[in-house]
C-alpha cells in the first residue's frame, strides 16, 4: 500500500517477502476504522471536522477492493461471521456516499456501518452503538487515529505510537 500525503510525501507498506498481506491489513483497518465512527453518531458528533466526500468515497473504495478479494484481517471475536453480506453493503453505503449531504450522518449510513462491523468478525462494544464515546487513550481522541486525506493526525503530530514508560 502507499499512501501519498498533500505535500507530496509517500509512506508505502511492504512485506518482506513483497507481498500484499501488509497493504490488505492496513488498508482494512483504515476503513474499519471509518465505519466504527459512522457507526456512532455520539462519537462522530464530537469529530472538529467533516470528512470530505472525496476523501470517503476513496476509502470505501479501498475496502470494496479488500472485500472482493475476500480479505478477513482480523481473527472474528465471535462465529458465524456472514463475510459474504459485505459486498453488497459496501456497495450501497458507497452509493449512500455518493448522494451525502455533510455533515449529517442518514440512518441508513449508521445501519450499513454497523452491519459490516459485524461481519467483519467485530463485537459491538459493550455499551452499545448509541451511547459510545471517544475512548481517548493517552490523549489521543478517535478523530486523530483515522486516515484523514494529510494522513493520520496522531502519527502527524507526533503521538504515535505513545511514548512507553521506562519502568
Amino acid at each position: 500500500m502507499k499512501i501519498t500525503f498533500e505535500d507530496g510525501n509517500a509512506l508505502t507498506f511492504m512485506s518482506s517477502d513483497g507481498r500484499e498481506d501488509i497493504e490488505d491489513t492496513v488498508d482494512a483497518i483504515n476503513a474499519t476504522y471509518w465505519l466504527w465512527a459512522f457507526s456512532s453518531p455520539r462519537l462522530y458528533g464530537t469529530f472538529g471536522r467533516v470528512p470530505p466526500r472525496d476523501h470517503i468515497l476513496r476509502i470505501l473504495d479501498i475496502y470494496i477492493s479488500y472485500v472482493k478479494k475476500g480479505g478477513r484481517h482480523t481473527a472474528p471475536q465471535f462465529q458465524p461471521v456472514h463475510y459474504e453480506r459485505r459486498l453488497p453493503l459496501a456497495l450501497r453505503l458507497r452509493e449512500l456516499f455518493e448522494q451525502w449531504t455533510p455533515p449529517e450522518l442518514p440512518q441508513e449510513v449508521v445501519d450499513i456501518s454497523r452491519a459490516l462491523i459485524e461481519h467483519e468478525g467485530i463485537k459491538t462494544p459493550a455499551c452499545g452503538w448509541d451511547t459510545y464515546e471517544d475512548p481517548q487513550e493517552q490523549g489521543i481522541k478517535y478523530e486523530d487515529t483515522l486516515l484523514w486525506p494529510e494522513g493520520v493526525p496522531a502519527i502527524l503530530k507526533g503521538q504515535w505510537p505513545p511514548k512507553r514508560s521506562k519502568h
